[in-house]
């Protein structure tokens, strides 16, 4: 899902970066570095979302979830 969001998102900043290219002077439509900082953002975002589940998935016993199972 996160790479689904994050090529919708590039291409929806990319439509947006030519508009805004045509309003304001020096603006490049494909400019990485305001490309890559809100794609670096999500990913961080991601990542700190998913280590509490990790941490407590590391901390079940397995054959205790099997035998409760």
């Amino acid at each position: 899902m996160v790479v689904i969001g994050s090529a919708a998102g590039i291409a929806l900043g990319i439509g947006a970066a030519r508009y805004v290219e045509s309003l304001l002077y020096g603006v490049k439509a494909s400019d990485a570095v305001m490309l890559g900082i809100p794609l670096a953002t999500i990913a961080v975002a991601v990542a700190m979302a998913a280590v509490p589940a990790v941490r407590r998935a590391l901390r079940v016993d397995p054959v205790e979830m099997l035998r409760a199972e």
